[in-house]
């Protein structure tokens, strides 16, 4: 069964979509971005609401509302007056864009859009993870998995789609399983197979031909962000080349058309 609301049969219910697809991928991004430094700091995710990260007091609702909050305080903590780093704000307008776009792009509301927006903002959350911590975390693995099972019946194709994307997952882990492992006896060291795990489950979502232009894509913000930790002297983090590419590739790709 196939859903599908189209947008621009009247103009002002598709700008007004859009608009709202911009406010909730800002909300989405404050929340995934608190979720994410919590992961990393080992704290429950779940429980417990947001605070400073320099005084520890709690933040009241009027202190949480995306960009709108961080731009009326200036930037700064209202009961401490510390600065507050200005990447949740960036990651909260980027995400919003990245909603606003997709959806302008799609034009219409079905299983193919909410599961590249869902994909968004998980990938946002386990990429500042793995920035942070050089891990991805299992959890944003497992979520991903669950938005591919609940949205695959959904979708235009369902048989060609479900297919292509197992395919794809299983071509394109088993060549990065076996370059990670190549890698690893050449240097004697253990390797961190998060990458590979992550590029199989996002595979899914893809036809053959846009894994073809994750991968290139991919190869290439793999190598650059590579460089950049090394340079840093901190652990090589994947995650956001992957999470780039694949988006790249879910606008790029016939899966939008």
């Amino acid at each position: 069964m196939i859903l599908s609301y189209p947008l621009f049969d009247s103009l002002f219910i598709g700008i007004y979509c859009i608009v709202l697809a911009f406010m909730f991928g800002a909300i989405f991004a404050s929340f995934i971005t608190c979720t994410a430094w919590r992961v990393v700091r080992g704290e429950d995710w779940m429980l417990g609401h947001s605070h400073c990260d320099t005084c520890g007091h709690e933040l009241s609702t009027a202190d949480l509302f995306p960009v709108i909050s961080y731009i009326a305080l200036k930037g700064k903590c209202r009961y401490c007056g510390s600065k507050v780093p200005p990447r949740d704000l960036i990651f909260e307008i980027i995400l919003g864009l990245l909603f606003a776009g997709t959806l302008a792009l799609h034009g219409a509301i079905d299983a193919v859009v909410i599961a590249a927006l869902v994909l968004e903002v998980l990938l946002l959350g386990l990429s500042l993870a793995d920035w942070d911590s050089g891990v991805i975390p299992n959890g944003f693995l497992a979520a991903i998995l669950v938005v591919w099972i609940m949205t695959v019946g959904f979708m235009p194709d369902i048989r060609e789609y479900a297919i292509e994307g197992l395919i794809a997952s299983a071509c394109v882990g088993l060549v990065m399983a076996l370059v990670t492992a190549v890698i690893g006896k050449v240097k004697k060291t253990k390797m961190n197979y998060g990458p590979v795990k992550l590029a199989m489950c996002l595979m899914l979502f893809l036809h053959i031909k846009g894994a073809c232009i994750a991968v290139g894509i991919g190869v290439v913000l793999g190598i650059i962000f590579a460089l950049v930790c090394k340079s840093k002297k901190r652990k090589i983090a994947l995650a956001p080349a992957i999470s780039i590419a694949t988006i790249s590739a879910l606008l790029l790709s016939n899966l939008f058309v």
